[in-house]
């Protein structure tokens, strides 16, 4: 069983695909202002919304002695009145942020993950042939168009949503803290031990997705060699052949697939149980507190809410983990595929070709398509303009490598080509 990577191998993980994928928000700079202003619009309106349940507990029920001097001048009707219609003004405003601050973020994911297609579409053209013959190009088409597709749809509903969660969970707890440190310390006591099984199933889950997506990854593969050769499949029976591996592939990727969804369904089911514990000590302590006159009871009116939302980012983590996972291995698999360099550059001071007179000639050339299996060993020849010249020989000998040789598709290992006497390679 292959070593599972540590925790920091994981950060630093999504640091690596954070710094190719965060220099394109630079593009969407309103965009992400004008978003994020929404999200903290959001947050401070769901800071608001228990309050006028609280204010009516105390002012119209009588469990505060002490009333606030605009609220508590107020008759009961009228004040209740004012109570509910703030309420839905909250609602209402709380709902518009939410609206725009997720059409924003879902515009944001979308238009970084289109420019990163079309960026890793243009570096896999740059890609020397060496590098195309060895590559399985149902591999390729995966992660242009499925890993893209599958980061983008995780980045809108859950990574971005889950930032916004965090930011709620920090305000919230800021709040909580202001109003009563002792049980925001106890609400608190879980998160080591929500820390601890997430790094655990963490880690199995991010091992699974990315077996899953490779996995996924040799089916296309498998798929396309048959598809575009299927003539050749047919005249020599080799259908066995290749449903054998593709079946095999797929069952692999089944497994890997149900073990991610299963490990993502533990983490949601402890995280659930230590939210329930989290819930449940804050109440009894505060009972506590209530009937040692300590707290005014109706704080649980905001206390228990403030809990509840402060604690769904640890939910939404659990709920998402798989997704998360499946998320990073893409990402992965796409800066794997962005930080290739290419075989064959210009040089710096290139030149563009101007017209040519058509002079080829090949001087001390050594090439070979894999190491240690020269093809061409201290070759010259010099063809001149207008010159017909007949390359003849057995197959294999080489000869289609002379033209992949001028047109630049691979470069000599040693010599050089010319054309009119210019290097091809400047």
């Amino acid at each position: 069983m292959p070593r599972q990577k540590s925790i920091l191998h994981s950060i630093n993980s999504f640091r690596h695909i954070a710094g190719h994928f965060l220099p394109e928000l630079r593009h969407e700079r309103m965009l992400v202002l004008g978003s994020t202003v929404a999200l903290l619009f959001s947050v401070a309106l769901r800071l608001l919304e228990p309050w006028p349940l609280k204010l009516v507990l105390d002012h119209l029920l009588g469990f505060q002695s002490v009333r606030l001097p605009l609220v508590g001048s107020l008759e009961p009707m009228p004040l209740l009145a004012v109570l509910a219609t703030s309420l839905v003004v909250i609602v209402a405003l709380r709902s518009a942020g939410d609206y725009f601050k997720k059409v924003g973020f879902a515009l944001i994911g979308n238009r970084v993950m289109s420019r990163i297609r079309g960026k890793l579409y243009r570096h896999l053209q740059s890609l020397s042939m060496s590098f195309h013959n060895k590559a399985r190009s149902g591999d390729l088409l995966i992660r242009v168009i499925g890993d893209i597709k599958l980061l983008r749809d995780v980045v809108v509903t859950a990574m971005l949503p889950l930032v916004g969660s965090i930011l709620m969970l920090i305000s919230m707890f800021a709040v909580m803290f202001w109003m009563n440190w002792q049980l925001t310390l106890l609400a608190m006591v879980i998160f080591p031990l929500f820390a601890i099984s997430s790094v655990q199933i963490g880690k199995k889950i991010h091992d699974a997705a990315r077996k899953q997506r490779q996995r996924e990854g040799a089916m296309a593969a498998t798929a396309a060699e048959a598809i575009s050769a299927v003539q050749v499949v047919h005249s020599l029976s080799l259908e066995n052949h290749f449903d054998s591996s593709f079946s095999s592939q797929n069952k692999r990727s089944l497994s890997e697939g149900v073990k991610t969804r299963r490990l993502a369904a533990q983490l949601e089911r402890k995280s659930d149980i230590l939210i329930a514990i989290s819930s449940a000590l804050v109440m009894w302590y505060a009972a506590v507190l209530s009937l040692g006159g300590q707290l005014e009871p109706t704080y649980l009116v905001i206390f228990m809410p403030y809990l509840k939302r402060s604690l769904r980012p640890l939910q939404d983590l659990a709920k998402y983990a798989g997704r998360l996972a499946k998320a990073t291995a893409a990402g992965e698999r796409i800066v794997e595929l962005l930080e290739i360099t290419p075989d064959i550059q210009d040089a710096p001071d290139a030149v563009v070709a101007p017209a040519l007179q058509g002079e080829i000639q090949f001087s001390g050339v050594r090439f070979g398509y894999e190491p240690g299996m020269d093809i061409y060993h201290g070759l010259d020849l010099t063809i001149s303009p207008g010159q017909f010249a007949a390359v003849v020989g057995p197959s294999g000998g080489g000869k289609a490598s002379l033209l992949h040789l001028l047109l630049r598709l691979y470069v000599p290992l040693e010599g050089k080509g010319l054309i009119d006497g210019q290097d091809i390679r400047w």
